[in-house]
């Protein structure tokens, strides 16, 4: 009887060799001379990942470009739609500061991203 039991139990999901992944935010830290960039993903099965990136410049604008170029070149980083870019806690000087965001690389990022995107989807082809 036991074992009536078991089977009619559904079946549980097949685990998926891979996920697709959205990036959700993005940190930014000051790191001597250069930015490290950390990118927190959220995959569809609501699982998190960080990503992190030194870029070889301290300008942060060409930071979160040399960041979106590895993320996109990851292959499995469907989107990066509404992601926020902010600095960590460490780079702020107020509490206000931790919540502002910079819309400004926000944008930068986000072209970035969907135009690596676009290279890869076409090389892929």
């Amino acid at each position: 009887m036991a074992r009536r039991r078991q089977a009619a139990r559904a079946a549980p999901e097949p685990i998926r060799a891979t996920s697709m992944w959205r990036v959700d935010q993005v940190f930014l830290t000051r790191k001597g001379q250069r930015v490290e960039v950390i990118c927190s993903l959220v995959n569809d099965r609501s699982g998190l990942r960080n990503l992190s990136v030194i870029a070889p410049t301290e300008d942060p604008r060409e930071a979160v470009r040399h960041a979106a170029r590895f993320i996109a070149g990851k292959g499995n980083v469907s989107t990066a739609r509404n992601a926020r870019v902010r600095w960590t806690r460490e780079q702020s000087t107020t509490l206000q500061d931790e919540l502002v965001r910079d819309e400004q690389l926000e944008d930068d990022f986000q072209d970035e991203f969907e135009d690596m995107l676009a290279a890869v989807r076409d090389q892929m082809r």
